[in-house]
């Protein structure tokens, strides 16, 4: 008996997509190849481009050396400005502490207290005190002074004569 398979309810062909698949698939890899198209390469030495990545990267390297450097001399300072401002206040403290020292010393009982104690000095009794009068007149007494000798006298002469004639 001979099997009409003309008619298309018996073609499963149709349904095996297997195959068609693998064309399909094949038709995508070819045009994708055909869309990537590498350029040639060039010749790193031709066209410089090591040295220019040389160059590049020394760069890159002196930035980051630059920053890095600037940041620890940043540090540094702050550092030896924050160590100052401490000895700073230290002696601000010992300041105030010896100034409160010193006006405590400069108070009248402590220099009685110190010149009874150190100096062995007594205060003055009433009947130690004498009130004496003076006259209200204003005078002023200048005393002259021989102390300089003849040798003196003649340098004052020598002076005096040297203003009359007007050196």
């Amino acid at each position: 008996m001979y099997i009409d398979n003309s008619n298309l309810a018996y073609d499963l062909s149709r349904f095996d997509n297997s195959e068609r698949e693998h064309r399909e698939k094949k038709r995508k890899q070819e045009e994708e190849a055909r869309r990537i198209r590498l350029a040639p390469l060039a010749s790193l030495s031709k066209s410089g481009t090591k040295f220019k990545a040389f160059v590049a990267i020394a760069a890159l390297f002196m930035a980051f050396f630059s920053v890095t450097w600037i940041n620890a001399k940043k540090d540094d300072t702050l550092r030896m400005l924050s160590a100052q401002e401490a000895k700073l206040n230290a002696e601000i403290e010992d300041n105030a502490l010896l100034q409160s020292r010193l006006d405590a010393k400069v108070n009248i009982g402590y220099i009685e207290q110190y010149a009874k104690e150190k100096l062995k000095m007594n205060k003055v009794g009433p009947s130690q005190k004498k009130y004496i009068s003076v006259n209200t007149e204003s005078l002023i007494e200048v005393e002259k002074d021989d102390s300089e000798g003849f040798l003196g006298g003649v340098k004052k002469g020598f002076k005096s004569f040297l203003e009359y004639i007007g050196f």
